[in-house]
């Protein structure tokens, strides 16, 4: 059934719509719909008790998938009050098999194939309920008020209050200093980041230089749940040179980044180190339904370990179409212990500080063709060094014209699959432990269609 709260977000954006016809000199109304059909192999899970004469492998079945989303943006701009935005996105999904929809729907949503973004209400002072309504056993639609804001600009800088958007950091593929919400590799949709509610202020402080600072107000304005930062970003002699510092309740990050030309290649260099001192209380309050790890263990304890991550790396044009990348990240939140992976997932690195890779060290090799003005193929490659296992992305986009494109994709992984000790008759529960990371991710192939307006 629809909630009360979805009806009047919905009479809302019909507001603005017939607002943008009326003041259509202050107002301005844009949108996107997106269709991905997606189907998945099924991924086996061994049995590790290979002394059993009667071991017998399990499966998650494969499916097929229909992702769709309806995304309304709106603004409000004048020289004088300022400027309002509202985004509301609204996600009608399919699943063949209904256990996938379930974890939609349920208490718990994390899917070891799951490919869509994550809303978690963590970093949300208030919130929809994520989930607008269920279709019978195979369907669920998701809603998600993704950006409400209100942003003001003067001559000593830039003030936004509300959800917005927090993004940190100078890698191309996994930055160690941007810790709310970042997407996770397998995330079909990364088009909008998802929005956090956060007081945010920017000030250019020289002819390169920007001093940015913030308040995050997580759920139900509790400590544990907000955050605080401060940012400075520099550009000295072609260097440019970023430092922050992030404190959590129970949890401080030190981070910073460069990036510069060195000839003909562009170099990037971050790094941050996390600092934990937390509570067995604090850790059960930081789980949250929404997670986007893989397989959640029910054991919660408390994290009071240090790390350090940082990536570093180069890209280079070969010629006018093609562009190669390489990265190198190191992950110290992780493990080189397959064995340890079910247990990382309900840490606090995993639950709150956008950590989402479990080994330890990744080199990352990604290449960009520009077939032509209007087509263009990429690939690239997450390399667990550790456990040895591959996850490779191919995507291909093609424009049909302004408002149409279509992308074509392919998701291959290689290494050990899920393994189990024990079984479904047993009084003991069932033992699920990685292979490898990446090992247990299905074969995924997609296509879809986006249309903007």
């Amino acid at each position: 059934m629809y909630s009360i709260k979805a009806i009047l977000a919905l009479t809302f954006f019909t507001a603005l719509a017939s607002s943008t016809v009326c003041y259509g000199d202050g107002f301005s109304f844009s949108g996107y719909v997106k269709s991905y059909a997606l189907a998945q192999d099924s991924i086996t899970i061994e049995n590790r008790n290979v002394e059993s004469l009667d071991a017998e492998d399990q499966s998650i079945t494969g499916n097929f998938q229909s992702q769709n989303a309806l995304r309304l943006m709106s603004s409000y701009l004048s020289s004088k009050t300022g400027n309002f935005e509202v985004h509301y996105e609204v996600q009608p999904l399919y699943f063949s098999n209904s256990e996938m929809a379930t974890y939609y729907t349920g208490d718990g949503l994390g899917a070891i194939n799951g490919t869509i973004s994550p809303v978690t209400n963590q970093y949300r002072f208030k919130d929809f309920d994520a989930v607008l309504t269920d279709v019978g056993n195979h369907g669920v639609v998701l809603q998600n008020l993704d950006r409400f804001n209100y942003q003001y600009s003067n001559q000593y800088g830039d003030l936004t209050i509300g959800r917005q958007v927090l993004s940190f950091g100078s890698s191309r593929f996994i930055n160690p200093t941007d810790i709310f919400i970042p997407f996770a590799i397998q995330t079909l949709n990364q088009e909008y980041r998802v929005g956090i509610d956060a007081i945010r202020y920017k000030a250019d402080v020289g002819d390169f230089a920007m001093v940015d600072m913030g308040l995050v107000i997580g759920e139900d304005g509790k400590k544990q749940n907000s955050a605080a930062f401060l940012r400075g970003k520099n550009s000295i002699e072609g260097n440019d040179i970023e430092a922050i510092a992030i404190i959590l309740d129970d949890a401080w990050l030190l981070g910073g980044g460069i990036e510069r030309a060195i000839g003909d290649f562009g170099f990037w260099f971050e790094v941050a180190y996390m600092d934990w001192q937390q509570s067995a209380v604090d850790e059960s309050q930081g789980i949250e339904e929404f997670s986007a790890n893989t397989l959640p263990s029910t054991l919660v304890t408390p994290y009071t370990n240090n790390y350090w991550r940082s990536s570093i790396g180069s890209d280079y044009a070969l010629n006018e179409e093609v562009i190669v990348m390489i990265e190198y990240h190191y992950n110290g939140a992780g493990s080189n212990n397959v064995e340890d992976y079910t247990e990382l997932a309900a840490q606090a690195p995993y639950q709150k500080a956008g950590v989402f890779l479990y080994g330890e060290h990744y080199i990352i090799p990604a290449l960009t063709w520009l077939a032509s003005p209007l087509a263009s193929i990429s690939a690239s490659a997450f390399y667990n060094v550790n456990d040895r296992s591959v996850f490779l992305t191919i995507n291909s986009e093609t424009s049909w014209s302004d408002n149409l494109y279509s992308d074509f994709g392919v998701y291959i992984s290689h290494g050990d699959t899920l393994q189990y000790q024990g079984s479904i008759g047993e009084t003991s529960p069932v033992d699920y432990v990685f292979g490898s990371e990446f090992g247990a991710y299905p074969l995924s192939i997609y296509a879809s269609l986006r249309y903007y307006f």
